[in-house]
């Protein structure tokens, strides 16, 4: 579409085209030369349309406001103006604010002068939109648009409520926001039940004067419920000392202060910030900006709101839609607003103000602020209440030891002792390295001994001594902390120590690292506690196995039982065959590879049996996860059998191998088909079937799932199912699925369970790949 500059450009062209006409000569030079004028003209109207209606040239909006500049009003709602318009143009938008400054300099004088110098100044660039931010903006724009914007839109915003020429004057779209003194009255009363008295309080400016005439009628309905008492034509003075003397039983409500009986001028917020203090009675308004200058609050609708929906309005307009249509599409509900500080004051409780009410400024309690540092402060103190308290003694006698050494190397020794650590520093190439005492006692150096980066690397377990060395390679290359456990052997008893080093690289003049600087603490306790935690970790794994194989004896006796049966039948028929005067040895060769196999067969068996109850460390390798699965399906499958389960296996191929131990890997599938099978006992015969599939997950690990058909998980049982001594079995201790998700999760996967649409339950169990050799 045209923007209105370029439209208005064109048609005043034209215009002068047919006035000139009447006076020349068709064929005449000079009727040559206008046409040609009027050609371009045209030519440059539609370019320049083009040009705004693809966004090649920002549209021009031009913002006049009622008042001065500084005014917080003004400056919310020009932010809110400017940031809605930017956001809603792709192109951008070329942004002016103008102020007429009316309650500082009234009259007519002042008015021609703004309105020269609006011509002077837009002549050359005039506006695609207008925003009137107030009446005398508006009035202004009225009196005076045909002289400096002829025919460019005009949006009103405001808090004067209705305009006549809102409704006659169709290039016009108001945007108005009326909420009123009764509102904000209203909600005074509301809140402090017992009023007899209410003060007005406005200024004596022709600007108070005007904004304050539409709020009297307004009041009027209130006449036969409190005695009203209007404050003004007074001195700032006066009015401090008047609305210190208030009785009780009194609320205040402010509307403007412009300008006082004595000439002063105020913006009204600065004027409510001198005398709230000394009121003795609440007071309350009906603009946002008064929050936290000394009202209480009121019903109002914030400024940035007004400045937001005015210019959701102008984009509208300058995308092509009438002007009164587009200001029809925004309304404003007033809000609730109350400033905490001053609810405190009054003692008003916060239950008592009305559904959805905002409440600025509130403060946080030091538990709101920080409960969250408070709650893991409180549990890392409980867990480790013994270990603080040791070495806060050992903190005390550290500094006993050391209160004549240096203040600020005192200082650091201390926090570091306190916490048990020992300070280090090397440099570059590792030559020269300085250690603190506990430093010195940590890695078995003498306190008369120099320290040394070989015997540092000597008492360094032989085991760990690259891995520490290229971690301590990579923080010098990246400039990074870290983080490394090793053991050492400092103190010559053979009985090696684990420590725990965290480092940083210490950046020199020329900004590269030219030396580590770290702290030290011996972990030899939690590394034991460690190991003692994954000892009972594996004895109630091993616990489980033993009572899961326990629960498949009937079955494991079958599967051994066959091949001895048909050993001993192949033995029998061998013996007769021998018996024979003419043996034939062709049939007892092949009787006797049936032995063979019969007999490994029954090995098998037994080998997955021993492996299943042997008691032993973990044992990382290389695993075929559908290997895994046929194993155990192998070692239930006459279980299966006297179950009447049908078992559905989905593997997919090339999975890549996955990094873990291969007995507890089985014990999690065996838990899983076995929970699957006591899941389905109360199903029909023929409605016993479970599916063991495997399959890619995200291309970096793999899934393994068990489905079922049978009665599924209870209701919030998905999770629950994973805790410790929760069971759905008559028989079962709720131990299994909690043993097989630590068993998972030691394994850096995951497992979980959820019910299935047809009926049943999926458990399943997501595993990594293996990234490097086990």
């Amino acid at each position: 579409m045209l923007n209105w500059p370029t439209v208005n450009s064109f048609t005043d062209g034209l215009a002068s085209i047919t006035l000139t006409r009447q006076r020349l000569i068709i064929g005449s030079p000079q009727c040559v030369l206008l046409l040609a004028a009027a050609l371009i003209l045209w030519i440059s109207a539609r370019a320049g349309g083009e040009a705004f209606a693809t966004g090649r040239n920002q549209p021009r909006v031009l913002v006049l406001y009622s008042d001065e500049r500084l005014l917080p009003a003004n400056i919310i709602a020009d932010e809110a103006i400017r940031t809605t318009l930017a956001a809603g143009i792709p192109g951008g938008v070329e942004f002016h604010s103008e102020f007429l400054d009316s309650a500082r300099f009234p009259g007519e004088a002042h008015e021609l002068r703004q309105r020269d110098f609006l011509r002077a100044k837009y002549q050359q660039r005039p506006p695609a939109l207008l925003i009137a931010g107030g009446a005398p903006a508006l009035d202004f724009l009225v009196k005076h648009r045909s002289e400096l914007f002829r025919n460019v839109p005009i949006v009103y915003c405001s808090v004067a409520g209705d305009r006549p020429e809102l409704q006659s004057d169709k290039g016009i779209a108001g945007v108005p926001v009326f909420t009123g003194a009764g509102p904000a009255l209203e909600l005074a009363l509301r809140l402090h039940p017992e009023t007899r008295q209410v003060a007005l309080v406005w200024g004596s400016g022709a600007r108070d004067q005007e904004m304050t005439a539409r709020f009297r009628e307004d009041l009027r309905t209130f006449e036969g419920r409190v005695a009203i008492t209007v404050l003004t034509g007074l001195s700032m003075g006066d009015l401090r000392n008047a609305l210190a003397r208030l009785p009780e039983h009194t609320v205040v409500l402010y509307l403007t202060l412009f300008q006082d009986v004595s000439g002063r001028t105020f913006t009204p917020r600065q004027a409510l910030s001198e005398f709230a203090p000394t009121s003795n009675a609440p007071i309350y308004g009906c603009y946002d900006t008064y929050v936290g200058h000394g009202i209480v609050g009121g019903m109002m609708v914030p400024f940035d709101e007004i400045g937001r929906k005015a210019a959701q309005v102008g984009l509208r307009i300058l995308a092509g839609e009438d002007p009164q249509t587009a200001a029809r599409s925004e309304t404003h509900q007033p809000l609730a607003i109350f400033d905490w500080q001053q609810l405190r004051r009054w003692g008003i409780d916060e239950d008592l103000l009305p559904p959805g009410s905002i409440v600025r400024f509130k403060e946080q309690t030091y538990w709101q602020k920080h409960f969250r540092v408070i709650l893991g402060a409180a549990v890392v103190c409980s867990l480790e209440a013994g270990l603080i308290v040791a070495l806060l003694v050992q903190g005390r006698r550290r500094h006993r030891a050391e209160a004549s050494l240096r203040e600020s190397e005192a200082s650091v020794s201390l926090a570091a002792e306190s916490a048990g650590a020992g300070l280090w520093a090397a440099d570059r190439s590792g030559g020269n390295l300085w250690l603190t005492e506990r430093a010195r006692e940590l890695f078995g150096f003498k306190p008369d001994e120099a320290p040394d980066w070989d015997r540092l690397h000597d008492v360094i377990h032989p085991a760990d001594r690259e891995r520490v060395e290229q971690v301590a390679r990579k923080s010098m290359k990246e400039g990074k902390p870290f983080v490394v456990e090793f053991r050492v052997d400092g103190n010559g008893s053979g009985k090696p120590r684990w420590v725990m080093s965290r480092g940083r690289p210490h950046l020199g003049a020329n900004g590269n690292p030219d030396r580590l600087m770290g702290a030290s603490v011996d972990i030899s306790e939690r590394k034991q506690a460690e190991a003692e935690l994954n000892e009972r970790r594996a004895e109630l794994a091993h616990l489980s196995r033993v009572t899961m194989l326990g629960e498949l004896s009937g079955s494991l006796a079958h599967e051994l039982n066959q091949p001895l049966t048909a050993i001993l039948s192949n033995a029998q028929a061998a013996q007769r065959y021998l018996e024979i005067e003419t043996p034939n040895l062709a049939e007892v060769r092949e009787i006797l590879v049936d032995i063979v196999s019969e007999d490994e067969r029954a090995g098998e068996v037994i080998r997955r049996l021993r492996l299943l109850l042997k008691k032993g460390e973990v044992q990382q390798q290389a695993l075929d996860a559908n290997e895994v699965a046929r194993e155990v399906l192998k070692l239930v499958r006459s279980d299966l059998v006297n179950q009447g389960v049908t078992v559905e296996t989905q593997f997919a191929p090339d999975l890549g191998p996955i990094c873990g131990d291969r007995v507890q890997l089985q014990q999690v599938l065996l838990n899983l088909v076995m929970n699957a099978c006591d899941a389905m006992a109360g199903n029909d015969p023929g409605r016993r079937r479970l599916t063991l599939r495997t399959r890619a997950e995200g291309g970096a690990g793999l899934r393994i799932e068990v489905s079922d058909i049978g009665r599924g998980l209870p209701e919030g049982g998905a999770e629950r199912a994973f805790e410790r001594f929760f069971t759905t079995k008559s028989h079962g201790l709720g131990l299994g699925l909690s043993i097989c998700r630590t068993i998972i999760n030691a394994h850096d996967g995951h497992l979980g369970a959820a019910n299935n649409p047809q009926g049943g339950a999926t458990f399943h169990c997501t595993l990594p790949l293996a990234k490097v050799p086990c």
